[in-house]
């Protein structure tokens, strides 16, 4: 199971934006790990950064994964240029997955956590809360109320990333959000790591 797929590639519109390309198939070809290996991708929300490797606009990205993505975000970017580019593709292969709420997906649990966008969802494992864009930046998990200008309902954001921070602390497990560079505790801290910053993980089966 993946949980979202990317910057995507050099040329894409998320890499034209954020001015770096995606490494995504390389560094899961560094673990030994690729894309028809993937049976699942999670995606937490559909920004162009989190769903770059998702479909070229034609081909599915992962052939034999289905893609998980909450009915809330289907309906928000449905008929728009994402949508139509990245996650069409999907739909039409029969490959998308539409939840509701909290599901299970290969021993995971999906948890609505909106705000950032209408059906943006995190994913709670045994190890950790892996959380996309609840927190873009590591002083919102000491300030949780402290909001950002990409936040489609910001007084929703705040009430999920309490949600998070509470869950954290109940499960005693980091939390891995997309953009902070490091993973965040339940009080805020920065979760150390023995690696470089250019390490790739490897795979962690549930």
């Amino acid at each position: 199971m993946l949980v979202d797929a990317g910057i995507g590639p050099a040329g894409g519109e998320a890499a034209e934006w954020l001015g770096v390309s995606g490494r995504l198939p390389g560094l899961l070809g560094q673990v030994g790990v690729g894309v028809e290996d993937v049976d699942a991708v999670v995606l937490t929300h559909v920004h162009l950064d989190h769903v770059g490797w998702a479909s070229d606009g034609v081909r599915v990205g992962f052939p034999r994964a289905e893609y998980v993505v909450q009915r809330d975000e289907l309906e928000h970017v449905r008929g728009g240029v994402t949508y139509d580019q990245r996650i069409r593709p999907i739909e039409e292969a029969g490959q998308l997955r539409v939840v509701d709420g909290t599901a299970m997906v290969r021993g995971a649990r999906l948890l609505p956590t909106p705000g950032h966008t209408p059906g943006h969802q995190s994913v709670v494992t045994e190890r950790a809360i892996l959380g996309g864009d609840v927190f873009v930046h590591a002083a919102q998990a000491r300030r949780p109320e402290v909001t950002y200008v990409y936040e489609r309902d910001p007084a929703r954001a705040v009430t999920s990333r309490r949600e998070v921070l509470a869950l954290a602390a109940t499960l005693g497990v980091p939390i891995a959000a997309a953009h902070p560079p490091a993973a965040l505790s339940s009080t805020g801290d920065p979760v150390a790591s023995a690696g470089t910053g250019e390490d790739v993980c490897p795979p962690y089966k549930l």
